[in-house]
């Protein structure tokens, strides 16, 4: 449960993408706990199917699953026309899956081309597709808000001191994919805006999910607030852009970071 309370959320129609993730589950109970309906996606069923039980257990608003893949246009456009069916509505649409290759965790000097380009399309495209398609149902009603979800990296470069003697490091691909999500939430922000559609990102910093103990103790070390964030962090920042609390905000990148990039 959270303690953050947007009343005007109760009821909204809210899709989510990547729900069954670190952020994407924190996210999904945020806006349950709002009394919204939830339609919760991923690619992976069983986990899809648990998480839409384990919401609806809650019984505080509605959950349903939908499968999707979100680089497939015809997948997007399958959950368009489910929306459309059902509700005749859409009013929130969150960008915050994270499709990837096996091998996208590749040296910049070694990474091969082809998965530089299927990151980018995967990814990067797929939040362009789910965008695109969100907008234009919102479009039909004139009102709506759409988030999506970037990173620290698409705004400053990597530090990667702290990935020293651990397996980590930041991908090659990454900061080119956050990068253009945030350029993206300005085009859609600036191009949507004459029919009433918020258009916002979030991008948080280092999120703790049990990383190597020498990672998490140098990125508290260079981060003002001392630590990593909590899913929980980010949740109140999207169920702010999500409601009638932000109606003048559009266009804008937030950073959920502990100030990372305030140095």
């Amino acid at each position: 449960m959270t303690n953050m309370h947007f009343s005007d959320l109760k009821g909204k129609i809210v899709v989510i993408t990547g729900a069954t993730g670190l952020i994407g589950k924190a996210l999904c109970r945020g806006f349950i706990d709002q009394g919204s309906t939830l339609i919760i996606t991923s690619r992976n069923k069983e986990n899809g199917k648990q998480l839409e039980k384990e919401l609806n257990e809650l019984q505080t608003g509605e959950s349903i699953y939908f499968k999707l893949d979100i680089s497939k246009e015809k997948n997007v456009k399958d959950l368009i026309s489910f929306l459309e069916n059902e509700f005749s509505r859409l009013d929130v649409f969150i960008n915050c899956s994270w499709p990837k290759t096996d091998d996208w965790m590749e040296n910049v000097e070694k990474v091969p081309f082809e998965s530089i380009k299927q990151n980018l399309v995967q990814h990067l495209g797929g939040y362009f597709l789910c965008s695109q398609k969100a907008a234009i149902l919102m479009k039909k009603q004139k009102l709506g808000s759409i988030i999506n979800f970037s990173s620290i990296y698409g705004v400053v470069g990597p530090n990667f001191s702290i990935y020293n003697n651990t397996e980590m490091t930041c991908p090659p691909v990454y900061p080119l994919i956050k990068g253009g999500i945030i350029t993206m939430t300005k085009y859609f922000a600036t191009y949507f805006a004459k029919y009433n559609i918020k258009v916002n990102c979030i991008s948080p910093g280092g999120i703790f999910n049990h990383q190597d103990s020498n990672f998490v103790k140098r990125y508290g070390e260079h981060t003002p607030l001392g630590k990593m964030g909590k899913p929980n962090d980010i949740t109140g920042v999207a169920l702010f852009l999500a409601s009638e609390s932000s109606s003048y905000i559009t266009g804008q990148n937030i950073l959920v970071d502990g100030g990372w990039t305030a140095w």
